[in-house]
């Protein structure tokens, strides 16, 4: 017995996490019919778990066992990352819902003279991709963020780095997509893609899709959905974990990271204070779902104290894991799939939070014929295709 056809539509988004929700948001401003199916519900993954930061600054712990070649290479995705601020502007002006965007400046300190000589490195190198950052002395830091321990030697500081509310912005995304038209099957577990004749069926546990067009933006799913179409997705999958503080009276001014060690921190609009870094998390042995590991919960706090002093005075009132992904080189998959017509990808990255909207329109505008030429570049310089061939044996 055939499956249930629930729907017939032009595109289907696979995903409703910070990927498939601006891809849905774009394309169904621009009149496409679309469906976003999710397995949970929007937001329910990384997009939700995330502490919401908009990162600019590279950050060498996070590329610590990479080589300079390595690095290099993914600095020249800089000007990616400021048109993704310029992205998020606008839709804190244009989508429904306060997503509390704010950008008072990003801060990565140094304890040593060691950490100093790299952060003057990294600085050289983003100037280089037109970043506005600089490096600040003992003395102006003091200046500029006197909660910060008094130890810190000095910091590289970005004007233009910030932070939004990871849960509203996501909402925001998919009622922004909602009105526009598009419709959304959540709870649906995705089992299978298929191609046919006239484009694509997406099996689901409520039923099956037809479609002319799919978009694979379901991030920790991402490899496993696009497995059933016979390709490999060149994925790593991590579990990490985030910390938030009781609210405070306002302190931290800014997006405060460390440049050797795992740390980001921000205080939010309700005055907690949100702390990650990438200290690693794991898998529940019951339901393999993301858990917490209380040596990373207290290796965390006992850096945020050495760096902010105020924060040991309050009360931590709850430590989260999120499932992530990255690719080999650290950038995202975005667009047209090789030899899959009418297949698309839009998958995270390491700053999956941060290109998430500009990642979606970029994919949306390649599906509509809207790209620019320098769109075009810059989906070509991240497709799939960059990987080599991938497909499963």
């Amino acid at each position: 017995m055939g499956r249930t056809l629930v729907h017939d539509t032009d595109v289907v988004v696979l995903g409703a996490g910070i990927y498939g929700c601006s891809t849905a948001y774009f394309l169904a401003r621009a009149g496409v019919p679309v469906v976003v199916i999710d397995a949970d519900d929007i937001g329910a993954g990384a997009s939700g778990a995330n502490a919401g930061n908009l990162h600019l600054q590279l950050s060498p712990f996070s590329h610590a066992a990479k080589d300079d070649a390595w690095v290099g290479e993914f600095a020249r995705t800089l000007p990616f990352f400021i048109e993704s601020l310029a992205s998020w502007q606008r839709l804190a002006r244009e989508l429904p819902g306060d997503i509390e965007l704010r950008c008072p400046g990003g801060l990565m300190v140094a304890e040593t003279d060691g950490q100093m000589q790299v952060l003057h490195q990294k600085v050289e190198l983003e100037r280089s991709h037109g970043l506005n950052v600089s490096m600040i002395d003992s003395g102006e830091l003091r200046r500029r963020a006197p909660y910060l321990a008094p130890h810190l030697l000095g910091a590289s500081f970005c004007p233009d780095e910030g932070m939004a509310n990871a849960l509203t912005a996501v909402a925001a995304l998919a009622d922004g997509a909602r009105n526009a038209g598009a419709r959304f099957m959540l709870n649906a577990r995705a089992e299978r893609i298929e191609p046919t004749a006239s484009g694509w069926r997406v099996d689901t546990i409520a039923g099956s899709v037809r479609c002319d067009r799919v978009v694979i933006a379901a991030g920790w799913s991402s490899d496993a959905i696009a497995a059933t179409a016979g390709l490999t997705l060149p994925l790593t999958h991590r579990v990490i974990q985030m910390i938030a503080t009781e609210p405070c009276a306002p302190l931290v001014e800014h997006l405060v990271y460390h440049v050797v060690e795992r740390l980001t921190l921000k205080q939010v609009a309700n005055g907690n204070v949100l702390i990650g870094g990438g200290w690693e998390a794991a898998r529940d042995g019951v339901f393999a779902s993301p858990a917490v590991r209380y040596d990373s919960v207290r290796g965390s706090l006992a850096l945020t104290r050495r760096i902010v002093p105020p924060l040991g005075e309050l009360a931590v009132i709850r430590a989260w894991a999120g499932p992530n992904v990255y690719t080999p080189d650290g950038r995202p998959i975005l667009g047209a799939v090789a030899g899959r017509p009418g297949l698309f990808a839009a998958v995270c990255n390491t700053y999956g939070f941060t290109l998430g909207p500009q990642c979606g329109w970029l994919v949306a505008a390649a599906m509509t014929g809207r790209a620019s030429a320098h769109e075009l570049s810059q989906i070509e310089s991240m497709s799939l295709a960059r990987f080599g061939t991938l497909e499963i044996a």
